[in-house]
C-alpha cells in the first residue's frame, strides 16, 4: 500500500473546481463512505464531484460495453454502480504509468475497469436470461 501511495504520488493531477469556499463545502465536503461487514477497510469514501465525474464515466462505459456486447449494461443506476465497482477495484490494485486525476478520479485506471466489469456483467447477464429460457 505504501508503494502505491509512493508510485502514484508522479500522476498528473487536475483539480480545476476550488477546494475552498461555497465549491469546496457543496463538491468536496458532502461524502458518501460505503463499508459492508466490515470490508472495505478503511471504507471506500467518495465526495459528489468524484461521484459526477464517475457518472460521466458510467454513461462513456454504457456506450462503450453497447458497442462490444450489442447490449447496454441498464439503467443509468446500474451502470453508475458497476462504474464504481470496476473504478474501486482497477484504481486499487492496477497502477498504470500513464494515467491521470481529475478531480481525485485516476480516469484511464476508472475506465479499464469499468469497462471490464461492465462487460463481464452484462455477457453474464445475457448467458443467464438466455440460458433460462430454454
Amino acid at each position: 500500500m505504501i508503494l502505491a501511495s509512493l508510485l502514484s504520488s508522479g500522476i498528473p493531477s487536475y483539480n480545476p473546481i476550488p477546494s475552498s469556499g461555497l465549491l469546496g463545502l457543496i463538491f468536496y465536503k458532502t461524502d458518501l463512505t460505503v463499508q459492508v461487514l466490515g470490508w472495505p477497510s478503511p471504507p471506500y469514501s467518495i465526495n459528489l464531484i468524484e461521484l459526477i465525474v464517475l457518472l460521466i464515466i458510467a454513461i462513456a462505459v454504457n456506450a462503450i460495453t453497447e458497442r462490444l456486447t450489442s447490449s447496454k449494461v441498464g439503467g443509468l443506476f446500474v451502470a453508475v454502480l458497476v462504474t464504481i465497482l470496476g473504478a474501486y477495484l482497477c484504481e486499487q490494485f492496477v497502477l498504470l504509468p500513464f494515467d491521470f486525476n481529475f478531480e481525485g478520479v485516476r480516469i484511464i485506471a476508472s475506465l479499464i475497469g469499468a469497462i471490464v466489469v461492465a462487460v463481464f456483467y452484462t455477457l453474464i447477464r445475457a448467458q443467464f436470461s438466455k440460458g433460462g429460457k430454454k
